[in-house]
Order: C-alpha cells, then structure tokens, then sequence
C-alpha cells in the first residue's frame, strides 16, 4: 500500500534571510514563501547562496538575520534534531554497514517509534520507490540510481515536515537522472509533501517544479512557474542564464521599442530603464529568430559557420559582419538542406525583446 504522510503539508517562509561569512554575503535578504505541497526549485551557479538556504532551513546553518518560518512558527532557534526535515544529498550518505532496510529505519528508531509501526512505515517507502526486492542487500550492492532512491525512502519515511533535496542527482548519469527526476516528482506528488529542492541543473528545475527561483549573488532575481520564467524574464541575468540567449548590439529608440539588427522590436516589458539610447545588447533567444529570403526587409545576411544536429532540433551558428556568432533553433526538417558555409539571411521573430544596458 501506498504510504500517505499523517501529517498535513507545510508552509515554508524565508523572511529578510541573511547569512554572512565574514564580508561574504552567501545570502542577502532572501525573501520566499512555499505553500504546503509545492515544490520549489533553487537554481543557479555556483556560490549563488541557494545551498546555504537550503542549510538553513534542515538547522546546519544559522541566518546571520531574518527569520525561518515554518507552518507559522518562527525556527531560528529550533535544533536541527526537532525538525523533522528530510535531506537527500548528492552523495546519498547511506550508512555502508547497514541493509537498505536499515538505512530506511535510521531515522524512525532516532524517533523511538514503535517496532510495529517501524516495520510498516519501512515496507511502504520501499513499495513506493520500488525497492522492495532490496530491502536486504546493501549499498554497495545497489546501482547509483537504486542507492539515491533509498535516500529518498528514508527522507520520506519519519514524513518530513519539508522534504529538502541538494543536487540529488548530478551524481548520476544522464539516463538514470531523468528517470530519478520522473520519480522524485511522481512521489512528491502522491505524498504532497513540501519540497525545496536545489540544482545547477536548468532542465531538471524546469521539468518537475512548481516555481523556479533563480539565485544570484546571494539574491532571489526571480521566482515564477517555469513557463513563466522562460518566456518572461524579469531581469538580464535570468533571461541568459534560463536557457539561452544571443547577446546583439542594440538601440534603444524610444517609445517602447528596440531597433536590433535593423529591424525595431517592443521592448519586454519587464526591461528597466535604459540609460541611453546606444550601448545596450539585447538578449535574443536563437529559437526566436529563424532564417529568411535576403529580400525580407527585415533580413540580416551571414554565413553558417556550425551547423549541429540535435535530433528534433538543428542548431545553426552564423557569422555576420560586426556582430558576434548568431545562433538559431531550427526545425531539423527545416534545416536538413543547409550546410557550413552557406550564405544566409535570418531574423528576429521574437514579440519583444529584453535589454540590458552596458553603459
């Protein structure tokens, strides 16, 4: 039988949370709130500070200022011990000695819970990872896929107030990690357990989360649906480091617009004020742009200096005079006919553009 948590979802809140080590600031006023069942993606470089919020909330580091609010109640001072956080980490840290029955029972017999209930609780985590045929073998006997969803199992199994995941899966290889990925977010939801959950990894934040934060320098720049994020990127850090972007010379003209590789485009709404009218790049995803007759008046020539084929996608690289390597997403069918060295047009098909000033 499927284990379902006794304990209602949580609420999860960053309030003005700061952490500073030394004149390093590792955080810089985050403020998050989660609710109860969401899960939440930290994504950013490394160094960015999500990490430490991660830390932060399972106890193993204090917030220099602000406070931790969980279910209404303030955790500041809360021993690591009393939470009842689950933390799966990248290295899995299973106990080498111990059956993955017993790594599953570690934290219900540090509970004091009764054998019985034990028993139970440990039969259903492991039904619901799939591992039950497992239970005796130990973790140098498990592949790494199998020893990360023990991990996960005896997260799960004292039902953790706030699951909290730390790079669980760049450990793995690419197969086994979207497979992993699949069934973190299958479990997650059949429990509804509220999960904070931090990565590098921009495609395993935008395939299983509610919302992505995207971090920098300390600094929470965004928070939004991933559909949200991508197609609208609400600072020129998010918009080149989600997915990806051409970086073009442009003028800012007035009146809301953008004149970018001649052709003049709406500013994205979410642009601040530019400074002045020249200097500024705008930020130009490739599947924005596309390829065109040299006589469209919209049309930039250039010439395909790097043509990759990624299966349903073809990406081009073109050189054009004064300008860095434009790249643009085609449909592979669309794309099966050009070859390096070809002289071609292309354009910018995007409803607006973001910018960023460089004065």
């Amino acid at each position: 039988m499927t284990p379902k948590n006794s304990r209602p979802s949580s609420t999860l809140e960053f309030v003005g949370i700061s952490r500073h080590f030394g004149h390093v600031k590792a955080l810089d006023g985050l403020n998050l709130a989660m609710k109860p069942g969401e899960l939440v993606a930290l994504l950013g470089p490394s160094g960015c500070g999500k990490t430490t919020a991660l830390r932060i909330v399972a106890g193993l580091e204090i917030a220099t200022s602000g406070d931790l609010i969980v279910n209404g109640s303030r955790y500041n001072e809360v021993p690591a011990s009393k939470r009842d956080m689950g933390m799966v980490f990248q290295s899995y840290s299973l106990f080498p000695n111990m059956t993955v029955a017993e790594n599953v029972d570690y934290g219900l017999r540090a509970r004091k819970i009764d054998k019985s209930k034990r028993m139970k609780r440990i039969n259903d985590v492991l039904e619901l990872v799939a591992l039950t045929h497992k239970s005796t073998s130990y973790p140098h006997q498990l592949s790494g896929g199998q020893q990360q969803r023990v991990a996960l199992a005896r997260a799960l199994a004292i039902e953790p107030t706030v699951l909290l995941l730390d790079e669980p899966l760049s450990a793995l290889d690419a197969q086994v990690r979207g497979q992993i990925r699949e069934e973190i977010r299958r479990i997650q939801l059949e429990l509804g357990t509220t999960t904070l959950f931090v990565t590098h990894d921009q495609e395993e934040a935008m395939a299983i989360s509610d919302r992505v934060g995207v971090m920098n320098q300390g600094r929470l720049e965004q928070i939004d649906t991933p559909m949200a994020l991508y197609n609208n990127p609400a600072t020129p850090f998010v918009a080149s480091f989600v997915g990806s972007a051409n970086r073009i010379p442009a003028e800012v003209t007035g009146g809301g617009n953008v004149k970018v590789l001649g052709q003049k485009i709406p500013l994205s709404p979410f642009t601040g004020e530019i400074g002045r009218t020249s200097g500024a790049i705008a930020l130009v995803r490739p599947e924005a742009m596309t390829i065109c007759s040299a006589q469209d008046g919209a049309a930039t020539e250039g010439v395909v200096a790097v043509k990759s084929f990624l299966g349903a996608t073809t990406k081009l690289g073109i050189a054009s005079k004064g300008l860095p390597l434009i790249h643009v997403d085609l449909p592979s069918k669309d794309a099966k006919n050009i070859q390096v060295g070809d002289e071609i047009a292309f354009k910018i098909t995007a409803e607006n553009v973001m910018v960023e000033d460089v004065a």
